[in-house]
């Protein structure tokens, strides 16, 4: 019989990265509520349109890369592709975007159809935080401090912060029409990808990876030369509130991001170890997201930290600290309530350190061995003898010393 494989793209995490995998995701849980931030848990399947009216029907993410498939009742349904819109709705649904500012958090996985690569999966992980009706670059910058505290702990040096400001959604519109303009007399030298969204939505064309279609961009207008007063004034301010907290930026003119529903600050990290997809972290402010899905007008900013991508990055540069583990050993049938009795104690007494009863086996050899195998650093051993004096034996596995005869008390203060 053939065994199964898992589906192209999809996730399998070893034993020991999924290790790494839960101390980022507590350490990111405790950091974001220490900034007050509260989870939010969002359904993985939303309707079709749901994505089509926010993330754009231009862009990449709907035209070739969602997951959709028809109900029972023939409604289109797909896979979440990402997280903000979902997160939106479901604050317009339960009302959250109407009780004031908000901050809300949560992760989970992502879908999309792409080319499995270094860094790409079809299955993906992201960690998002979203604010909700704070119209200053006090939000971003909070936003800044997260994802730096969460990047420099996981020790991960080689990334670089980029920004820019798209301006207004009237901004967007006019340099939209400029690019377009500049670009239609050049079109047969565009990639196949830019020349579809020339008619469309031209600014996904500065988010093209091609060397040549940069390099025809190198003399096209610039967002900057059509961007408001307001939307300067704003970004001006993010950059000097960057400098005054000594976050190192990069001002990268052509980041656009690659949905539709971003106005003024976007941003994003990049690693250099993660190679060709070397997006760590990205996100942005906007506005008019809440009204397009029938809430109320809320301004709001949010990121998205890729975990699979943080994990890559950091693996091989960040050592987990080490828990301490005992396994606990009855020797004896009629021993096994007591050994049940001393596990939850010592639980109770260390949160934190890994107990393991290893039920019944009189081979103490054997279960020892077994110990130091799954590297254990101390067994509790309970036999006749340690039974009818009512004490326990502690081996050290690592040193291969024995301390007999320790009452419960002693061997509780010996493990602190």
């Amino acid at each position: 019989m053939n065994k199964f494989e898992k589906v192209r793209g999809m996730h399998n995490v070893s034993l020991e990265e999924a290790n790494l995998w839960s101390h980022v995701s507590s350490f990111s849980t405790t950091l974001l509520k220490s900034f007050s931030y509260s989870e939010i848990r969002l359904p993985i399947v939303e309707y079709t349109d749901l994505f089509k009216r926010s993330v754009g029907d231009e862009t990449d993410i709907v035209n070739k890369e969602m997951f959709s498939f028809n109900s029972k009742s023939e409604k289109s349904l797909t896979l979440r592709p990402e997280g903000t819109a979902g997160c939106m709705r479901a604050s317009i649904d339960l009302g959250i975007v109407d009780a004031g500012p908000q901050r809300l958090f949560y992760s989970g996985p992502m879908y999309r159809y792409e080319r499995p690569q270094k860094g790409r999966n079809r299955e993906f992980y992201q960690l998002s935080a979203e604010i909700y009706g704070i119209d200053s670059m006090f939000a971003e910058i909070e936003l800044f401090q997260i994802i730096e505290k969460i990047i420099n702990n996981y020790q991960i040096k080689d990334y670089s912060l980029e920004i820019n400001s798209l301006g207004s959604e009237d901004d967007q519109k006019k340099f939209s029409k400029a690019l377009q303009n500049y670009l239609k007399p050049l079109k047969s030298n565009l990639d196949k990808d830019s020349q579809n969204r020339l008619e469309k939505n031209p600014l996904r064309i500065l988010d093209s990876k091609l060397s040549e279609t940069q390099e025809l961009l190198i003399n096209a207008p610039k967002i900057s030369e059509y961007r408001s007063q307001a939307s300067n004034d704003k970004f001006e301010l993010l950059k000097k509130l960057l400098n005054d907290l000594e976050i190192n930026f990069q001002e990268n003119i052509n980041l656009v991001r690659g949905l539709d529903y971003y106005n003024d600050s976007v941003f994003e990290w990049k690693s250099s170890s993660l190679g060709s997809q070397n997006t760590l972290c990205a996100g942005g402010r906007y506005d008019s997201l809440s009204k397009k899905l029938g809430g109320r007008a809320t301004p709001a900013v949010g990121v998205s930290l890729g975990l699979d991508r943080l994990i890559m990055a950091c693996k091989d540069k960040f050592v987990l600290p080490s828990t301490k583990k005992i396994a606990v050993i009855a020797l004896e049938q009629g021993f096994l309530k007591k050994s049940i009795f001393l596990s939850e104690k010592i639980r109770s007494s260390f949160p934190n350190i890994q107990i393991r009863n290893s039920g019944l086996d009189n081979n103490l050899k054997s279960q020892l061995k077994k110990a130091d195998k799954n590297n254990f650093n101390f067994a509790v051993i309970l036999g006749r003898e340690e039974v009818e004096s009512n004490s326990y034996t502690l081996k050290d596995l690592d040193s291969g010393k024995n301390h007999e005869k320790l009452s419960l008390d002693e061997l509780i203060s010996f493990l602190k």
